[in-house]
């Protein structure tokens, strides 16, 4: 079994047909269903520790839902009006919204891990890269398998599948799985746990062989989602006074509560480790993912195939964020909590692709051309911000109450075509031209509404308005009304249209068996992506449109298999440049005086780097595995606002924009950030481990230990928080064991197993509003885990 991470040919679909591994000019880590198992792969974010320059997050600030970056390339906004740099593809189908996408795997065949622009093949959305699940299809014999897990937090998860043959041409396969464990995270607040797991998802899958020439894949899904958030770990920032937090705890929180945010940031810095909170919200999350797909594949003939996937997925999400990290209502972003203005995000997405894939001139040729058509419509999800109710306020006969809701609809439509030739000069030399082009438009609605202050006391008393969240309420006898009402205050709509080529270029050279080189090959890849433009909150409090990210990527890379096909060094440098990368900032809306996060572009920024991948077989029984990235990102221009207190004594400064929120003035001034690190790029990344395979009369037993390392990585978010540093991770490392046993007829499989077995407290993430706030969030590493987990296969 050894022998076959080495000797046997692997097998990846990077350029949309079936070829070699070490013969593909991609930068790809492909991961079959052993060797998933055998690293302990069950869920896409395990893949943060098997894959050079990936970072997948198991939340994304506060939700559990997929937060991926491949070379530092990826999206903090999960909003129906951005998209991600790394895109998603199950079964060739893109899954467009994060929300249920942090996947569990289960009857996987491979995931591959595409780095660096994809734009050509896979569209647009892949400027960073790509990840591709291929599932197990349907085949003409009975067989299945089921299988528990157990562990410490009371895990208790199950998975099963069964494929049967209804006729000799039309097979079926079902399989599912559950995950269910306690949280980590203690809330000392309310004394319960958070960022637990609680999903269940199916898949249904029929295969019709219709003829010799054409076969139809059917595919039917279901996932759901219904956990605790990831309320993060106070982090206080005595360098800054947030402009929020210094009239509101004059006003509100100090008179209600007795303490400022900065003293009830120290309290929760104070309790406990890092996996302790205090949080008055905590906050649940849910989503619900269906999808259907049709993929028909005709053989035409010996050198030509046509492909057809038309498909369709819908997705249902609530989300409830408690972005203060503190113990009192200072800054809320929720979904559900108001009793009945509520309401999903519901988005349904259709695409159809067809592609023809051929060769001729004896093979000599081969090409991938198509078309691609795709539909997204996004509504429902009632957005509502909470600061308060804080009772009384500056004065007895006052409550301080702050809250604003918002809805977004979005619609997508994009049309694109696509090809990609190869041509083999000789037995050696090979060259690759490829290009798509995409047309794209974007429809954009937000409605903001207001609280109708006739409805806030749950007794009828009047409450009258001042401004800035103060009301006079009547005493005795008024009550806060959770169920209060909204007046719309303000209707924005707006649409933006892109459209982009994108080109690649790649020359190969196949080196046959020379010295102590078995075979390999190396190549030169020039490749362009291409993440689409929108809409989004502008400081007028109008949509404004952010451009296209857009990149131009070089890739020098070598694959070589050595020492008698026993060593594998894969590698590649490469080079980044990127126009217009979207990143996220903070606004203030003068129509609802809130603050609000909107997407802009830096004009500038470039990504440099090297990776390697080795798998070295020592022994016959002992594989050694060893990835390295070493990378260097630069911001070279990037101009952003920065929102601070402002002097009322003074003019404001060159450039600067006053803004009157009632109770404080803010100056919006202009902002040079291209000192700052790029978010989630880790300058330093390596992976070590070895595996020994036994062979007994009991069975096979195949102990594996396994070491990461991530240095240098930045998951600050406004400037200040970026300055300060407290968001800035030196060492991520995490030590996980396995012992696996395979019975002598292959039909029982078992693990006992560990992770982060030393038990490491580092950074993954946060939520750092520190101008606004003057503190911040920060997410540390899941605690020390382990169990065993047992398989039966029929």
């Amino acid at each position: 079994m050894a022998e076959s991470l080495v000797l046997e040919e692997v097998v990846v679909t990077a350029r949309r047909r079936a070829e070699s591994l070490q013969e593909t000019p991609v930068a790809v880590t492909a991961l079959d269903a052993s060797a998933l198992r055998e690293a302990g792969v069950r869920n896409l974010s395990d893949l943060n520790q098997v894959a050079p320059s990936i970072d997948v997050a198991s939340a994304n600030g506060n939700a559990p839902l997929a937060n991926v970056y491949i070379r530092g390339v990826g999206q903090r906004n999960s909003g129906a009006n951005i998209d991600s740099g790394v895109g998603i593809y199950i079964d060739d189908v893109y899954v467009s919204r994060p929300d249920g996408a942090l996947l569990d795997l289960n009857d996987i065949q491979s995931v591959q891990v595409l780095r660096g622009p994809q734009g050509t093949l896979f569209g647009k959305n892949t400027t960073g890269g790509a990840l591709v699940f291929t599932t197990n299809r349907p085949t003409d014999e009975f067989e299945g398998s089921v299988g528990f897990r157990i562990g410490n937090y009371d895990r208790l998860d199950a998975d099963f599948v069964v494929n049967a043959p209804l006729t000799d041409n039309l097979w079926t396969r079902l399989s599912g799985v559950s995950r269910s464990r306690d949280g980590y995270i203690d809330n000392v607040f309310d004394g319960e746990d958070y960022m637990d797991e609680d999903r269940q998802s199916l898949i249904w899958q029929t295969r019709w062989v219709a003829t010799d020439d054409l076969t139809l894949d059917l595919n039917v899904n279901w996932a759901e989602t219904d956990q605790t958030m990831r309320p993060q770990k106070c982090m206080p920032v005595p360098e800054v006074v947030g402009w929020q937090a210094a009239i509101f705890d004059a006003i509100a929180i100090v008179p209600a509560t007795g303490r400022s945010v900065d003293e009830h940031c120290a309290e929760a810095r104070a309790a406990g480790d890092a996996n302790t909170v205090i949080s008055d919200l905590g906050g649940d999350y849910y989503s619900e993912n269906q999808g259907a797909s049709l993929t028909a594949e005709w053989a035409i003939n010996d050198d030509l195939s046509l492909k057809s996937i038309t498909a369709w997925r819908g997705t249902e999400a609530t989300q409830n964020d408690d972005l203060d990290s503190i113990g009192v209502p200072f800054l809320h972003r929720t979904n559900t909590v108001h009793p009945s203005f509520n309401h999903p995000s519901e988005s349904d997405q259709y695409s159809q692709e067809l592609q023809l894939v051929g060769s001729a001139f004896d093979d000599r040729l081969q090409y991938v051309t198509g078309v691609y058509w795709f539909q997204e419509e996004t509504s429902g999800r009632i957005n509502t911000n909470y600061l308060g109710p804080f009772d009384p306020a500056i004065a007895p006969n006052l409550i301080f109450f702050s809250t604003t809701a918002s809805t977004l609809a979005a619609d997508n439509d994009a049309v694109a075509a696509f090809a990609q030739l190869e041509w083999e000069f000789s037995d050696n030399w090979r060259g690759t031209i490829g290009l798509r082009y995409t047309d794209e438009s974007r429809e954009l609605e937000r409605v903001n509404y207001l609280p109708d202050p006739s409805t806030l006391d749950a007794n009828g008393g009047p409450v009258i308005p001042l401004s800035g969240g103060l009301y006079v309420v009547q005493r005795p006898g008024y009550e806060f009304n959770p169920n209060f009402a909204f007046v719309e205050n303000d209707i924005a709509r707006d649409e933006s249209d892109n459209n982009d080529v994108s080109p690649m270029a790649s020359l190969q050279y196949l080196i046959d068996e020379f010295g102590w080189i078995d075979q390999g090959s190396i190549y030169l890849t020039y490749s362009e992506g291409f993440l689409s433009g929108g809409l989004s909150e502008a400081p007028t409090g109008d949509l404004e449109e952010f451009e296209p990210e857009e990149v131009e990527n070089w890739e020098l890379g070598f694959k070589l298999d050595l020492a008698q096909r026993r060593l594998r060094i894969n590698g590649a440098l490469f080079s980044s440049d990127y126009v217009n990368r979207q990143l996220t900032t903070l606004v203030i809306n003068p129509e609802t005086n809130s603050p609000s996060g909107a997407t802009i572009n830096a004009a500038k920024s470039s990504i440099e780097g090297v990776e390697l991948e080795t798998t070295w077989l020592a022994t016959d029984n002992l594989v050694l595995s060893f990835n390295m990235t070493l990378a260097d990102g630069d911001i070279e221009e990037f101009d952003d606002i920065q929102i601070l207190t402002a002097d009322p004594t003074m003019a404001p400064g060159p450039g600067c924009t006053r803004t009157n929120l009632t109770l404080v003035l803010v100056d919006a001034c202009p902002n040079d950030r291209s000192d700052e690190n790029l978010p989630r790029l880790a300058e330093q990344t390596y992976l070590l481990a070895a595996q020994y395979t036994l062979d007994t009369s009991l069975g096979t037993f195949m102990p594996r230990v396994q070491a990461s390392w991530k240095m240098d990585m930045d998951f600050c978010f406004d400037s200040s928080s970026c300055q300060v540093g407290y968001w800035f991770e030196d060492e991520q490392f995490e030590l996980s064991a396995r012992l696996t046993w395979i019975s002598p007829s292959e039909r029982w499989v078992g693990s006992l197993y560990g992770t982060n077995l030393t038990d490491e407290e580092y950074l993954v993430g946060g939520t750092a509003l520190v101008e606004s706030e003057g503190v911040g969030g920060q997410a540390y590493a899941p605690p020390r885990m382990y169990g065993a987990e047992l398989q039966y296969r029929f």
